[in-house]
């Protein structure tokens, strides 16, 4: 019996030890506001950004009432505000004036023709959608801000 007792003793620290183990993954739930969105896909075609270029991106802040958008759209800044009530949001967009060529431009054209049809969107852990009614317009993932 003694030995049996040393056998199911072990078992209950093994499983202590095993649940207990620190992790070196840590799981920060992502919010809407302060989280850096970069442009990952539109209309269904994946966005890969150029070697030695700034993502395509917006960040959200909500501080004292005021709602403000402001990020990158290829070739330009933006900046701006929103509104928000439940999954609904507008945005209200300017940017820079600097003309860029080729891809640059067209991917800064849709990013911001997205960003003003946008009228809904979905966050799924570190995916941001938009939608303009049912048809989603961008997606976005989370990227940690430096």
């Amino acid at each position: 019996m003694h030995k049996m007792n040393r056998l199911l003793l072990f078992f209950f620290l093994t499983l202590t030890f095993l649940y207990c183990k620190p992790t070196s993954k840590v799981n920060i739930s992502t919010t809407l506001e302060n989280t850096k969105w970069k442009l990952s896909e539109m209309n269904g075609i994946p966005i890969i950004t150029p070697e030695n270029t700034e993502d395509v991106h917006f960040v959200l802040t909500a501080e004292k009432g005021e709602y403000k958008i402001q990020g990158f759209a290829g070739c330009n800044r933006i900046m701006g505000g929103y509104e928000r009530t439940g999954d609904h949001i507008k945005f209200m967009l300017a940017s820079t004036m600097m003309m860029c060529q080729g891809e640059q431009m067209e991917i800064e054209d849709f990013f911001t023709r997205a960003l003003t049809a946008t009228d809904s969107y979905k966050l799924d852990g570190e995916i941001l959608t938009l939608f303009e009614r049912d048809t989603s317009l961008a997606v976005f993932k989370a990227i940690k801000i430096e």
